[in-house]
């Protein structure tokens, strides 16, 4: 165990869900503020699910899913700047000042951070036809002088997923997609993934079925023979994609967790399952 992450690059990715009680939104930050100070660049990404879904239903717009994935026309595309950005942003800017962390919120749009493109209609698994899903983004090119620029002024970005394409139009991008656009880009050593639950288990109301350290090669095993199943499945194969694009580990953990994140990093006890990039 060290006390110092001097000159780790570390990306923090915590999902809207996470992020509706303002003591769980000031625990995060004081978190983060102490990967910080232990030396580390650092990186914070949010999503903000809940908070879009209940935005477009404020303002009279149904949410609509397709393979688990929002549908997003222009009347959506509204809530969702609204919520994310409007909304989650600042609420985690406001936590992030009370804690001490020099925080810039900004959408991934900013300075050409990320460039998107529409996404084109593609098959999902059940749906008969290609799914249209609107004002959706893929990632067409990254720009890290924007995050690179902030950190050398010793300033924290907190980024919301909102891109654009290269004309202008704004596009929701998958905060997971940002993760693992940014992972290269930055040359991201560590990603946390803040979560419902402190990491990996066969059975989440069992603790004795919790898995503290895993390597990728065991990711697709414990998917395959049912060892983790429902929403923990697609947070493995996210965790898959990030060390595919060359981070070298991935902690998930959970967001009611003093402290868990910084512990993570430094190897301190704690409740967390800590996957790791094998040798290629």
């Amino acid at each position: 165990m060290g006390t110092s992450l001097q000159g780790r690059r570390v990306l923090v990715k915590v999902g809207g869900e996470t992020l509706k009680d303002p003591a769980d939104r000031l625990r995060l930050t004081r978190d983060c503020k102490a990967v910080v100070d232990a030396g580390a660049l650092l990186c914070l990404v949010h999503g903000a699910g809940p908070q879009i879904t209940a935005m477009g239903q404020a303002l009279g717009v149904q949410s609509v899913f397709k393979g688990g994935r929002r549908v997003t026309d222009a009347a959506m595309l509204r809530a969702v700047a609204l919520a994310m950005c409007g909304e989650v942003s600042v609420d985690l800017l406001s936590a992030a000042l009370a804690a001490g962390l020099p925080a810039v919120n900004l959408p991934a749009a900013a300075g050409g951070l990320v460039v998107g493109k529409k996404r084109p209609p593609k098959l999902v698994v059940g749906e008969a036809e290609p799914v249209d899903y609107g004002l959706v983004a893929d990632v067409a090119q990254t720009n890290p002088a924007v995050i690179e620029g902030l950190w050398r002024a010793g300033l924290v970005p907190v980024l919301s997923s909102l891109v654009a394409d290269a004309g202008g139009q704004l596009l929701n991008l998958n905060a997971d997609s940002l993760v693992t656009a940014l992972v290269p880009a930055l040359h991201i050593d560590d990603v946390v993934l803040v979560t419902g639950v402190s990491g990996v288990y066969g059975q989440l109301d069992d603790p004795s079925t919790h898995l503290p350290a895993l390597n990728d090669s065991d990711i697709q095993g414990l998917i395959a023979n049912g060892t983790v199943t429902g929403g923990m499945v697609a947070k493995l194969e996210e965790v898959a994609a990030i060390l595919k694009k060359g981070a070298r580990q991935v902690s998930i953990v959970g967001y009611k967790d003093e402290g868990a994140i910084v512990a993570a990093l430094l190897g301190r006890s704690g409740t967390r399952t800590v996957i790791q990039r094998g040798a290629a």
